[in-house]
Order: structure tokens, then C-alpha cells, then sequence
């Protein structure tokens, strides 16, 4: 039987299909020495049984797909940020996971106890951001309320309206009263130019990417749901659950424009190539 977790992932998914200034202080400095990591760790799978929904022409009409569900952490001489937060850990009580219509959802092994291998608390979390609002990368987002929200702007306005808070707001409300940074076009978050958020929207009204320039393995780009995996940016399909197609594809272009500036490692979150091509934490890129 499916947890009430589960259902509220698989609830919050239907809504997604058929849906088609509050500033703080930063933390004081963590006690983290060395150079910038960045961690990928697995928080969960979705398999697709039929992908007509991600796209609007019908290219993966009758298709299926697995994909992969990641958070990030990067640690950094200022401190630890968290970038996206996954299923909620609950599904990992769930062996089998759950499934609703075409989808089926599953977590191995909880957020919480990933970041017990390097020792880290929810407490010494500095920094919490979201690529957006959507229940697979802010389903653990409410154990973090503590640390300091960093947010595209529009995108937290989004995540409290009416329309947030019914459809998405129960993996998030926590963090409403959280110290919160918010920003418009970009965020350098520690200030030294390794990590920037970039806003990038149109899959939601503040969807935002996450550009880590690394010593060792140079620039890497997460995606957010810009694109929902690799044959997305091969054919430039756009899903029927994206909020502005015009916006969405205007942002792409831009991604790639920074990709190839950077020269940038480009990984599609929901990619499971991309995920099993980064090392498997507890390892990771500096």
C-alpha cells in the first residue's frame, strides 16, 4: 500500500499533467576547508510508461522512459548549499515505490541518510534552493526550513499563490517563513563567482539553472526541468505541462549560449545517463 507520501507525489503529479521580497542575512561561514565539491546523490526514479506528455507535437507519443531524480550538494570554504531536495524520503518506505497513471515513482535510500556519509545534519545545510517548485525536487525541501531559501523571485511568488500552495505547497510550506534571498536574473551565491544560480524560466514562472565553476573538472550546468532529458535538447521538444513555451525555448537559447561560453558540462537532471556518468557518492567533481 502506498504511503500518504506517495499519494500526495502521485496527486501532485496528475495536477502538474492537467495544470499544463523577503531577503535575510547569509549564514555565518561553515567550518568546510578545501577546495569547491560538487555531490550527486541518487534521491529517487521515475519511470515513464507512456511520454505523450512531453511533448506537444507527439514525438514520444507511446514511448517509455526511466529517469533519474538527483539532489546536489555542494560543499564549499563558506559553507554547504543543497540544490534541489527530491522525493520525500517517506517513499523509501515504501520498497516498491508507488504509481499513478503512467508513473511510477521510487526513492532507495533517503536524502537524510546520504548526508549522514559525510557526516551533515539538515542543521548544517547552509543554503537550500530549488530549480523550481514541482514535488520530485523539493519533496524534502520542508526538513530544511532552517537554512537560508535561495529563490528566483517570481518562482516563490508562484510557489505561495493559491495555485502553488494547492497543487505543490505541502512538500514546501515550511520554508514561507525561512530567511530568504531572492533574486531575478542570477545569484552569485558565495560571492566568488563559483557558484550562480541563473534564472532560466518558462518550465515554471522562476525556474532556474545552476552554473559550478570547478577547479579540477571546469564548468558544470545543472538543468533544473529545462530540459526533462537528452533527446529534449536534441529536438528541442517542449512538454505539455510547461507553463510558457515561447519563454521555455527563449531560455534555452540562452542556456546554450552559456554552455558554450563556459564551455560547460551540461547535466540534465532527469538524464539517467548524465547521473550514472557523475561519480556515485559519496565521491564527487572539484
Amino acid at each position: 500500500m502506498a504511503t500518504a507520501s506517495a499519494r500526495r507525489i502521485a496527486a501532485a503529479f496528475a495536477l502538474l499533467v492537467a495544470a499544463a521580497a523577503c531577503t535575510g542575512e547569509a549564514p555565518p561561514e561553515s567550518n568546510v576547508e578545501g577546495d569547491v565539491k560538487l555531490y550527486a546523490m541518487d534521491c529517487g526514479s521515475i519511470d515513464v510508461a507512456d511520454m505523450s506528455v512531453f511533448s506537444d507535437d507527439g514525438t514520444f507519443d507511446g514511448q517509455s522512459i526511466r529517469l533519474a531524480n538527483p539532489c546536489f550538494l555542494v560543499r564549499h570554504p563558506k559553507g554547504n548549499l543543497l540544490w534541489d531536495t527530491g522525493h520525500p524520503d517517506e517513499l523509501a518506505d515504501t520498497p516498491d515505490g508507488t504509481t499513478f497513471d503512467v508513473w511510477h515513482y521510487a526513492l532507495k535510500t533517503k536524502l537524510v541518510d546520504q548526508l549522514a556519509l559525510l557526516d551533515l545534519k539538515p542543521s548544517d545545510i547552509d543554503y537550500l534552493s530549488l530549480s523550481h517548485l514541482h514535488p520530485d525536487h523539493s519533496g524534502n525541501a520542508n526538513l530544511f526550513a532552517g537554512s537560508t531559501f535561495i529563490i528566483n523571485a517570481f518562482e516563490r511568488q508562484y510557489m505561495f499563490s493559491e495555485e502553488g500552495r494547492t497543487a505543490f505547497g505541502e512538500s514546501y510550506s515550511s520554508l514561507e517563513q525561512a530567511t530568504t534571498i531572492l533574486f531575478e536574473e542570477e545569484h552569485d551565491v558565495f560571492g566568488d563567482g563559483t557558484i550562480v544560480m541563473k534564472s532560466m524560466p518558462g518550465h515554471t514562472p522562476g525556474s532556474s539553472v545552476l552554473l559550478v565553476r570547478l577547479e579540477n573538472s571546469g564548468s558544470v550546468l545543472l538543468t533544473g526541468d529545462l530540459y526533462t532529458h537528452a533527446k529534449a535538447r536534441e529536438l528541442q521538444t517542449v512538454p505539455t505541462f510547461n507553463l510558457d513555451k515561447p519563454t521555455i525555448l527563449e531560455s534555452r537559447r540562452r542556456f546554450e549560449a552559456l554552455a558554450a561560453t563556459e564551455n560547460a558540462r551540461v547535466v540534465i537532471q532527469h538524464s539517467l545517463a548524465a547521473f550514472e556518468a557523475l561519480p556515485t557518492f559519496p565521491a564527487f567533481l572539484d
